[in-house]
């Protein structure tokens, strides 16, 4: 046993001799290709703009939102898909279901939805507690490439979709969708 012990150290010493140490910064960040926005009710008029298209690092996305009506509860189903090679949608691999008045009061509720929650609330006069009137709201600046991404996220191109609902009738509100990839950027600079 102690043998083998020495073995594996002196294999793991002659490999970290062999490989050269790199002192570089990798990021995991989004690219945004196309957004689709859809509103299935009179309740809220959405209009939108991607900044900047063709650059991958100075992409932005500003919005503006109308409300009409007072809106109680509102729901929200996250969902995060992957694209294959071939450009076939995938299952989704992150499916979550969100109460948004619940999420408003208790934003610690759900961490991964937090961390995007945190930086658009930073660029934005969105209602941070329900009920919420009818109103102007703005979102801007949302750099495409600073929002922060899961770590356990594959480097692939995704879809993802923000499907906002009213709770009492069940009826779809509003249908948000962003088509892009996932790509490292080492030291500043994109790898392929």
């Amino acid at each position: 046993m102690k043998q083998w012990t020495v073995g594996l150290v002196l294999v793991t010493l002659l490999l970290s001799l062999c490989v050269e140490q790199t002192n570089a910064f990798i990021k995991l960040v989004a690219v945004a290709k196309k957004l689709d926005f859809r509103s299935l009710t009179r309740t809220f008029n959405v209009s939108y703009k991607l900044n900047n298209p063709k650059s991958h690092i100075n992409q932005s996305i500003d919005g503006n939102i109308t409300v009409t009506r007072n809106i109680k509860d509102l729901r929200l189903i996250f969902l995060y898909h992957t694209v294959s090679r071939n450009g076939t949608v995938q299952n989704a691999l992150i499916k979550r279901p969100i109460d948004v008045c619940f999420f408003l009061r208790n934003p610690k509720s759900d961490r991964l939805v937090k961390l995007v929650y945190d930086y658009v609330m930073e660029r934005s006069d969105l209602p941070v507690r329900c009920p919420f009137g009818p109103g102007s709201y703005y979102i801007r600046n949302i750099r495409v490439t600073d929002v922060p991404v899961p770590t356990f996220l594959p480097p692939s191109e995704f879809v993802l979709e923000l499907i906002y609902y009213s709770e009492v009738r069940a009826e779809k509100m509003i249908e948000f969708r962003v088509h892009g990839k996932l790509v490292r950027l080492i030291d500043g600079i994109f790898s392929k």
